[in-house]
């Protein structure tokens, strides 16, 4: 899988995620509206997260075109996922944050 769609598939997750919850629990349970105020910002609680990624890539080498950067493994809730394989290219770990608004849930 590449990078770039490795990264998309995973924030949609998250915010799919977070939508589906917010239903399934009813209105101002999960993100609720009105987390903007000073006394929450300084407490650290808001709508605005950084989703933090952890991945292994590998540059395939091509012929004739771009390198692509491809997902080996990541870093999912704990547990490193990957896939084996024995193909040409360099391996590297990058490690990024994506902020991320939440949606909220209003009462």
């Amino acid at each position: 899988m590449e990078l770039q769609d490795f990264v998309s598939q995973a924030l949609g997750d998250i915010v799919n995620g977070v939508k589906k919850a917010q239903e399934l629990t009813g209105p101002g349970i999960i993100c609720p509206d009105g987390l903007e105020t000073d006394d929450a910002l300084k407490a650290g609680i808001s709508t605005i997260s950084a989703v933090e990624f952890q991945v292994s890539v590998r540059t395939d080498e091509r012929t004739g075109s771009e390198a692509k950067l491809s997902v080996v493994a990541a870093i999912v809730g704990g547990h490193m996922k990957g896939e084996s394989a024995s193909n040409s290219g360099h391996v590297a770990t990058l490690s990024f944050r994506v902020p991320v608004r939440f949606p909220r849930s209003k009462e």
